[in-house]
């Protein structure tokens, strides 16, 4: 019997979890890492986290969390702040979490991880590669570069996600993404009240 590659897998939301979770694991030994900073509010963290360690014991994969520290992101996007999402701040926001999935992988004795984050079609995947690319190589450890909106893998992630009923969020994450979340909300009540 072939061992299989071991590979840690950064987790930013279940929806995006259970659908690569179910992509690799036929091929790789996985371990789920949750570490997300960037996420606001606290109720909004503790619902993502409770849902991504659901899709981790429904399919038996380890699970790991990061500690929940909002202000080491709040360090790395000062001065991005009216930076568009898509842009900088994200760049930061992925480096930042990216880093520490590597630190984490590097602890554990693991020597690659990659990052589900490329399910939705939001993320700017050549960022988020080069990103990982950068943590991997400061802690000496290989980041797989994954692409796993290909295929249609976000519309098979959301029919994934509604047949186990999870949560699926509207919005990244980060108190400026929930901020343009409402701006946009208000805008299409906005439009639709003067049609």
């Amino acid at each position: 019997m072939s061992v299989l590659p071991k590979i840690v897998l950064h987790i930013c939301c279940a929806p995006d979890e259970a659908y690569v979770i179910n992509l690799l694991r036929a091929e790789y030994q996985l371990h789920c890492f949750f570490c997300n900073h960037n996420i606001y509010p606290v109720t909004e963290y503790e619902l993502r986290f409770a849902e991504a360690q659901k899709v981790a014991e429904r399919y038996n994969i380890p699970f790991s969390a990061d500690s929940y520290e909002p202000s080491l992101w709040t360090q790395v996007v000062k001065d991005l702040e009216n930076t568009p999402e898509g842009g900088q701040r994200c760049r930061e926001c992925f480096l930042l979490r990216l880093r520490r999935t590597a630190s984490f992988c590097k602890n554990l004795g693991w020597s690659a991880f990659t990052s589900v984050m490329s399910v939705s079609p939001h993320k700017n995947i050549t960022m988020l590669n080069e990103t990982g690319a950068l943590a991997a190589r400061e802690q000496e450890m290989e980041y797989i570069p994954f692409n796993f909106k290909k295929k249609d893998g976000f519309r098979k992630s959301i029919a994934l996600s509604n047949s186990l009923g999870l949560y699926r969020q509207d919005y990244c994450g980060c108190q400026l993404s929930l901020k343009e979340r409402n701006i946009r909300l208000k805008e299409k009540l906005f439009k639709k009240d003067h049609s």
